[in-house]
């Protein structure tokens, strides 16, 4: 009887083989989780998949499909042993029986639809190992016939389907499944099958497979030597993914991890390009992540509105910030129509000045700390500062660039008391609403029942503004805003048929936990944006309507030019990361409530404890923003030092003005301040 052997490796294996080469005559393989790996931790995550797929095409509820299998291929199975052979069914048999047992028998195309979604899911969850490959290179180098042997349901044409779409079915001169014969190799009658066929003496046969008893000691028993195939390091990787997805069932934050830990693994099999850039790696890893679950969860909220017969008819990404969620919808193949706007903070507001700007609008422009007062309304609002600064002095602004801090300063209110200052803003706001007006109409905004703006969000300005502008207009539609976070600090009311959503944030739900980008906005900013120059207004070209882009000789625009090479890797990471999501999603089936609270759990990481590397190559970016400014908001700070704390004044003053607070902690040991301070955050948050 042959020896039992154990290999550690794919190399251990080939040593062992090549002085044995004369007397061999076929290398016997296992295919699944020998030859080919899986993404996910549970093979049975496909024909679940493949249930919900079936449910949804028929209409019958997914438990029912799922019964209606397990029923099928139990009896197909009793069936077999009753007949003499293995517990063993095909997939060819258990289609019909699996169709009838749901009673879905006349559903046209049905079976042709299941054996097709079984295969695409199989094709997605499985990938080729890179040592396994390098070996079977090898061994047909040498001129040795190589047999692919597995236990599986999967009849051998699909299985030589599978082995086609992964690029190695050419290895094989044949393939041996247990659904074909009805024979397992865990009983050896496999083995047996095969040596009968080949006509070749079990001496002349190496078989190599993972499962010490199917693989080793049955072919053992064969005559076969038998190899047993232990990667530890891929072993342990299983059993991980297949606690993560035992811990799943159980709910809570699991799911997510679950989730992530097969987008990973997904993510690591694919990606040859290693070792990665650090904006790469940080968009795959921290906003790749949160940027698909925010997508999921605008598809989620697109299906239930068609389920409830209020469907939306056309998506608007708003520039800058909603440059990559339209890509990102592009890459799934959005069904619903969709454009790519040229809308911005300034253009919307500067049109809601048409009939005139109220205290309640300028006090928009001292939200920012580097504001300077009128001369920041001007910019915010696209007014004439050199036509209202002679009127301004009359009510004691002696300085145009003088920033207000009392919003209720007697002198403002007086200034926008005044007719003539009134008249010069409704004449400018009233040029700026026709022209936006018209790229409205252009676009189609005003065409559609149901519209729905898609954003970074925060404060949802742009929608806000769109509906004071215009929204006396009998056609303007009911305005839907999906928000990847949605904090309304300056706006309350955003009046009727004028729905704001934030899907991964949204303030009003009062969960302090869920708050986390909202702790470091200029990051999912930075992630999210073009590389082109905020909208600044339009202009008339040949009949059409054209945005007017910022200049990049402005100083904030040269500051984003010299960032624009790391957003693009940034963005690379996370459309890497999109694309495995996806796949995964559809193996899984978890909508975004399961896994944003792992999603929160990695951004509060990222966001409150942050690398060296992170803090060093993050505060690199340069921040601008669309409100007329030209300032640049530099995310890094000298870091704090113990020396800091003896003057706590001048560190709140710090913390209040920083834009990644969390940062400034950087050189601090074991994240002790910043766990403080975060809880401190919370604890304040909470009352």
């Amino acid at each position: 009887m042959p020896e039992k052997l154990v290999m550690r490796d794919w190399l251990s294996i080939r040593e062992w083989l090549e002085p044995r080469l004369p007397n061999i005559r076929y290398v016997s393989v296992d295919i699944f989780d020998t030859i080919l790996g899986r993404y996910v931790g549970d093979p049975q995550e496909v024909q679940l998949a493949v249930c919900r797929a079936v449910a949804e095409r028929t209409g019958i509820a997914a438990e029912e499909v799922w019964l209606a299998r397990q029923q099928a291929e139990q009896a197909l199975r009793a069936e077999a042993v009753q007949a003499g052979a293995d517990h063993e069914c095909s997939y060819s048999k258990l289609l019909p029986r699996w169709i009838k047992t749901m009673g879905a028998g006349a559903i046209p195309e049905l079976a042709a639809f299941i054996r097709q979604t079984e295969l695409d899911l199989e094709t997605a969850t499985l990938y080729v190992k890179p040592d396994a490959q390098v070996f079977l290179d090898w061994v047909q180098e040498q001129k040795i016939e190589i047999i692919a042997m597995s236990d599986m349901y999967l009849d051998g044409d699909l299985i030589r389907e599978l082995l086609r779409r992964k690029g190695i079915v050419s290895y094989f001169t044949f393939i041996y499944v247990s659904a074909d014969f009805g024979m397992g190799k865990y009983s050896g009658r496999l083995f047996r099958q095969m040596l009968k066929v080949k006509g070749v003496d079990a001496s002349q046969v190496a078989h190599i497979g993972d499962n010490p008893v199917s693989d080793r000691r049955m072919a053992c028993r064969e005559g076969i030597q038998g190899v047993w195939l232990y990667e530890k390091a891929d072993l342990r990787r299983r059993e991980r993914q297949a606690l993560s997805a035992r811990m799943a069932q159980r709910g809570g934050i699991w799911q997510g991890r679950y989730f992530f830990e097969c987008v990973q693994v997904r993510s690591q099999q694919q990606d040859g390009l290693k070792p990665r850039h650090f904006f790469f790696r940080y968009g795959r890893d921290v906003l790749g992540p949160a940027f698909s679950v925010f997508m999921q969860g605008l598809q989620e909220r697109l299906q239930q509105q068609a389920a409830a017969k209020q469907p939306v008819e056309k998506l608007l990404f708003v520039a800058r910030d909603g440059f990559l969620f339209e890509r990102m919808y592009q890459a799934a193949g959005g069904r619903i129509p969709s454009a790519y706007v040229y809308l911005s903070r300034r253009v919307i507001t500067a049109a809601s000045t048409a009939d005139g700007l109220t205290r309640e609008q300028a006090r928009v422009a001292f939200y920012n700390p580097k504001q300077r007062g009128l001369e920041s309304v001007c910019k915010v609002y696209g007014l004439p500062a050199e036509e209202l600064r002679p009127l301004a002095s009359e009510y004691g602004f002696q300085d145009f660039a003088e920033p207000i801090h009392d919003w209720e300063d007697v002198r403002l209110h007086n200034f926008l008391q005044d007719q003539q200052v009134q008249a010069i803003i409704r004449r400018v706001g009233q040029q700026h609403k026709s022209l936006l007006q018209r790229y409205l109409e252009q676009v189609g905004f005003f065409s559609h029942q149901r519209v729905a703006l898609v954003d970074i969000g925060w404060n949802g300005t742009v929608q806000k503004f769109l509906k004071q502008a215009f929204g006396q207009r009998q056609d303007f539609p009911v305005l839907h805003g999906y928000y990847f976070a949605f904090v309304p600090k300056m706006y309350a009311d955003f009046g009727d048929n004028n729905i704001c959503e934030g899907i991964v944030h949204d303030a009003r739900r009062g969960n302090a936990c869920e708050r986390i980008p909202a702790e470091f906005e200029e990051m999912f900013e930075q992630g999210a944006r073009s590389q082109e120059a905020t909208t600044v207004g339009y202009r008339e070209r040949n009949g059409v309507i054209e945005p007017v882009l910022k200049a990049d000789t402005a100083p904030d625009r040269q500051a984003e030019l010299a960032c624009n090479i790391l957003v693009t890797q940034m963005q690379q990471g996370i459309l890497h990361h999109w694309e495995h999501f996806r796949v995964v999603q559809r193996l899984t089936g978890y909508d975004s409530r399961q896994v944003l609270p792992y999603v929160y759990g990695l951004l509060e990481r990222a966001v409150v404890y942050p690398t060296r590397e992170e803090a060093r190559e993050l505060t690199k970016l340069a921040h601008t923003e669309d409100f007329g400014h030209d300032h640049v908001l530099e995310l890094g700070n000298r870091a704090l030092r113990w020396r800091d704390l003896l003057h706590p004044r001048q560190l709140m003053r710090r913390l209040e003005l920083s834009a990644w607070r969390y940062a400034l902690f950087d050189r601090m040991p074991a994240g002790i301040a910043n766990f403080a301070f975060r809880m401190v955050y919370l604890h304040t948050v909470k009352k």
